[in-house]
């Protein structure tokens, strides 16, 4: 796993800028015209790092669009827990303890993410079942754990995993804490791995 974990990372590392702004540009226009974006009131997005698809833009838009931005943070690093943060323009972005940039925020106002619709997710990969392969801190299957197992396609938010084509791989072992991806969004297009009711 963790050799895995470090070839894809490469891989994606590997990306010349333009290709990685071409992949950028497509998940964003493919992201955009999704219902699951377009019906979506509150959205979490982040801020790439480590060659992840750089959606920054896509946080301008969504602001544009009056839906409400959240950004992960990490509310408590020795028991790896995330909260989402609310994110706009006036609010100011400092470095957390992997020196990935975070809003400034009260504890009062964090978010869990049973708050928000729709969760975009980076990751390091996934395959054709839906599982998907973080940095390995396990921030969003904690965060998300409210999903392990819940086939009400009511219950928010939409999980959705955000990925160049080639971070995908044919199996992903699974653990008992992992939570699957509703769907996944690559410069190909949207892999859905959930009944369709969620998308509707």
């Amino acid at each position: 796993m963790h050799s895995l974990r470090k070839q894809l990372r490469n891989k994606r590392q590997q990306l010349s800028p333009k290709q990685q702004q071409q992949h950028s540009q497509k998940i964003i226009h493919t992201i955009t015209q999704s219902s699951f974006y377009q019906q979506a009131k509150s959205i979490a997005l982040y801020l790439p790092s480590d060659g992840e698809v750089d959606i920054s833009s896509l946080l301008k838009e969504t602001l544009k669009q009056n839906k409400r931005c959240y950004l992960p943070i990490i509310s408590n690093k020795e028991k790896g827990l995330m909260h989402f943060a609310l994110y706009h323009k006036d609010i100011a972005l400092k470095k957390n303890c992997f020196a990935i940039l975070e809003p400034a925020y009260k504890k009062a106002d964090l978010k869990t993410a049973l708050e928000i619709d729709l969760v975009l997710a980076p990751l390091v990969g996934f395959d054709n079942q839906g599982n998907r392969m973080g940095m390995g801190g396990g921030y969003y299957d904690r965060a998300l754990e409210h999903l392990k197992n819940n086939c009400n396609s009511h219950v928010k938010p939409i999980f959705v995993g955000i990925a160049h084509e080639l971070q995908r791989v044919n199996s992903l072992e699974k653990n008992a804490w992992d939570i699957s991806l509703h769907a996944v969004v690559t410069e190909q297009g949207v892999d859905y791995f959930s009944s369709h009711e969620y998308f509707s």
